[in-house]
């Protein structure tokens, strides 16, 4: 996506058609098909207007010498085969598909379309390193995932001995010595059986996804075991799908079993997926502890609905959870479930034997005798639950089991309703379906109130089922997001000269951790996305990325545009007036502020005066774990002058760190109206559209 910002209207220059431009930045001289990006430094030469088209085109990139692989310049390793980047000199460096385009609208994917897309591509690396291997008369060893301590991580794992080829690696005691390796054949859950490794979320997902085999081929995209010890998988990371590449080395016992997951019936995906999301991550040791919904989005690339089951503010409706968790069943979605962050005791856990702080499998759930009898069905990925109850009888299993006949051996029991509410703390719904579509696209949030914001445009042609996610981009699984993030939908009129938003439809959603969603129904009509965290805003060098991702029940197409923020101001005042916010209104001021309940708080002033300037002052009395949009420190006090018919977005404020306590924000405000305007503090540069400029109504 290009930095600088252009008027669409003056896409080219006059120069003469088969004239040259040279390059602001590097003077380099380039063709008029390349114009606005020099071909040699990629730097734009662009002009302003409202709206700032970004304009994507392909990143230059550089060849491998050992699988011929076609890698970005910014990649120092090959991501075929790892192979580190021959340093060139500047005028020997060879740059691949770098002429630029002027694309700037995006057509969802089916999502069978994406996995097949994915596939062959995949299959092009496949046979490149597998050349290679044959040439050199070689195995293939992953040199970006070396087998070594560092591979390992932190953590004392003494049953590491060595690392072992799958080949000799020896097979377990209820597996036939001759029974050949295969990547899976028949898969089953209980075949995923999980070894030393904290992992039970991963492997808690697997189980789900070993019972849709063709979901197993989306992942394993290498689908035979082969000599050279090269394979592919894929895993979407940070809402992006990524193709890892992993060899066929896995740390063993002295007795040559493997130490992490088992590969039960000579099946090795198990234990590949687990070494590709070990790679992805970093080590073994950084897969340790998680939760359902990190695995199933990591598998699946769907959108989770997350339930809490202890929520700390509000009575469960356990009705209408139930209700949730039967339309889930109905529809076959994949289903978890975890005790984790419950006030059950270890000891308690350890008497009716269930593990505490586990991730399981959530396979059906069945109401008996007039829905008076309410059960779900769990496996545990460690298939050792022991687990009974007095109430469930025998003639009443009997009839359990013509719901769902899985046995015992295999980790499943079940368990009533309200015992399964006391141990269980969450529920994690996938919602994969691959008849529906998506679209994937990176972005960043913004640095300041004055830097354009990125508006992800888009066209519902019918009454659709949508679900929006926002990633953030965890670097490392150890790193916890302390932010909030946020987005505002809305529908948008286009042939309106302003674009209004909000007439219709206007939606503020608000999370404080790294994954927020949303989902439902949206009539007919175009629609625009914005997404923000003001978290960032005075920092520098800090990790800003995030991924939007569209899911849809039908094909839309997505235009990305750059907006002045006062776009954004529209947006969300739109939303909060919309919506049932606190509404107060002294004279012709009128106040909106949205609800503690929303995870942010924002104040809209607006003035009703067709003659007079409104003076608002705002005093901060309390101010703990929050930060605001306006300052970087407290007090945060805050005075303006919004002139006559005019809105104005005061502050917004959001928590920095959930962990180290609550937030607190108590203040108070006065007004006046007065003929003459007064100064503004601080000073709001309305000349670089600052999101808090005042806007007219």
């Amino acid at each position: 996506m290009a930095a600088d910002s252009m008027d669409i209207r003056y896409a080219f220059p006059l120069f003469p058609i088969n004239d040259m431009w040279p390059c602001p930045a590097c003077s380099f001289k380039n063709t008029l098909s390349a114009y606005p990006y020099c071909q040699l430094c990629s730097q734009g030469n662009s002009q302003s207007s409202e709206d700032f088209y970004p304009m994507d085109h392909p990143i230059p990139t550089w060849q491998c010498s050992r699988c011929t692989l076609n890698n970005r310049t910014n990649n120092e390793r090959c991501e075929a085969c790892s192979y580190t980047k021959e340093k060139s000199k500047p005028d020997e460096t060879v740059l691949v598909n770098s002429a630029p385009t002027t694309s700037r609208t995006l057509t969802s994917l089916a999502v069978c379309e994406r996995e097949h897309d994915d596939e062959l591509n995949a299959e092009n690396v496949f046979q490149h390193i597998v050349s290679f291997c044959k040439q050199a008369q070689t195995h293939f060893v992953d040199d970006g995932f070396v087998p070594s301590p560092g591979a390992i991580g932190v953590g004392s794992y003494e049953s590491i001995s060595q690392w072992l080829r799958i080949s000799d690696v020896a097979p377990l005691p209820d597996d036939p010595p001759d029974l050949p390796w295969t990547i899976f054949s028949s898969p089953q859950p209980s075949d995923i059986q999980q070894g030393v490794l904290g992992d039970c979320w991963l492997v808690a997902a697997l189980a789900l996804i070993s019972e849709r085999p063709r979901l197993l081929e989306h992942i394993l995209l290498t689908k035979q075991i082969n000599s050279q010890g090269v394979y592919l998988v894929r895993i979407c990371h940070n809402g992006l799908w990524k193709t890892i590449i992993v060899d066929d080395c896995f740390p063993c016992t002295k007795h040559k079993r493997l130490v992490f997951t088992q590969a039960k019936r000579r099946q090795l995906f198990v234990p590949l997926i687990e070494k590709a999301c070990a790679k992805l991550f970093g080590s073994y040791s950084s897969l340790k502890s998680g939760n359902m919904l990190e695995g199933l989005q990591l598998l699946t690339g769907a959108p989770c609905d997350y339930i809490d089951l202890k929520p700390s503010k509000n009575l469960l409706e356990s009705d209408i959870v139930w209700a949730k968790l039967l339309s889930a069943c109905e529809s076959k979605l994949l289903i978890g479930a975890s005790t984790s962050g419950t006030n059950v005791s270890r000891d308690e856990y350890a008497r009716v034997n269930i593990r505490g702080n586990h991730a399981f499998s959530l396979l059906a759930a069945h109401a008996l005798v007039n829905d008076t009898s309410r059960f779900v069905l769990i496996r545990d990925p460690h298939s050792r639950s022991r687990y009974t109850e007095d109430l469930i009888t025998e003639p009443i299993l009997e009839q359990l089991r013509l719901v769902n006949p899985t046995h015992r051996s295999t980790g499943a029991f079940w368990i009533s309703w309200p015992r399964f509410l006391h141990y269980f703390s969450s529920i994690t719904i996938s919602c994969y379906n691959s008849n529906h579509f998506d679209i994937r696209q990176q972005g960043q949030f913004t640095e300041s109130a004055t830097q354009p914001i990125s508006a992800y445009c888009f066209h519902v042609p019918e009454t659709s089922l949508i679900n929006i996610s926002l990633l953030y981009h965890r670097h490392s699984r150890t790193t916890h997001s302390t932010h909030t993030q946020s987005f505002v939908l809305c529908d948008i009129d286009e042939s309106d000269s302003f674009n209004s938003v909000g007439k219709r439809e206007s939606i503020l959603i608000c999370r404080h951790r790294r994954y927020t969603y949303w989902t439902g129904l949206l009539r007919a009509g175009s629609y625009v996305l914005v997404p923000f965290s003001i978290s960032f805003w005075g920092t520098t060098g800090k990790n800003r990325d995030y991924t939007v991702v569209i899911h849809s029940s039908v094909q839309l197409d997505l235009t990305i545009k750059n907006k002045r923020p006062t776009f954004l101001a529209d947006c969300l005042i739109a939303a909060v007036m919309k919506t049932n916010h606190m509404k107060k209104q002294e004279n012709d001021g009128v106040f909106y502020i949205t609800s503690s309940k929303l995870g942010l708080k924002l104040f809209i002033a607006e003035n009703l005066s067709a003659k007079n300037y409104l003076n608002l002052d705002i005093d901060v009395l309390i101010a703990e774990n929050v930060r605001h949009s306006r300052f970087s420190q407290p007090p945060f006090h805050t005075r303006d002058c919004i002139p006559p018919r005019y809105r104005q977005l005061v502050f917004i404020t959001e928590w920095t760190d959930k962990r180290s306590g609550s937030a607190q924000l108590s203040y108070s405000y006065s007004c006046k109206h007065d003929t003459q305007m007064s100064n503004t503090i601080p000073p709001i540069k309305t000349v670089r559209h600052d999101l808090h400029s005042p806007r007219a109504f």
